[in-house]
């Protein structure tokens, strides 16, 4: 019979499941990201504690590639706003543009899936 594993940090988990990347994100508001999009990974948030407005559209104006496939841009065309609080799930689709909007305080788990798995 198999054992269950418990597992103590994102950094176990990563290694369990092959292309999956995560961490733990703690936001002290006021505070606006930066409008960012990414070609090759879909985000999936799982929020913990507190509030936060998370946009989405298209990345506009000046947008670089921070590195490959993570562009940033400065500016964002809003084309939906969710709001998210605690056990919230929200799933972003690779290449969507996104910024994360907290007034306060915010706890989330990001979870990075490689685009080309089905999600």
């Amino acid at each position: 019979m198999e054992k269950a594993i418990k597992l103590g940090s994102a950094d176990k988990l990563t290694r369990l499941i092959e292309g999956l990347q995560a961490r733990k994100i703690k936001i002290e508001g006021p505070s606006t990201g930066r409008a960012e999009a990414h070609r090759d990974w879909h985000d999936l948030y799982v929020v913990l504690s507190g509030r936060a407005k998370v946009q989405l559209g298209e990345l506009t104006g000046t947008i670089e590639e921070i590195s490959v496939g993570e562009l940033r841009g400065n500016e964002l065309k809003v084309q939906e706003e969710v709001e998210l609080s605690e056990g919230d799930i929200l799933l972003i689709p690779a290449g969507l543009g996104h910024r994360t909007i907290v007034d306060e305080h915010y706890l989330q788990w990001v979870f990075k899936v490689p685009a080309h798995q089905r999600v």
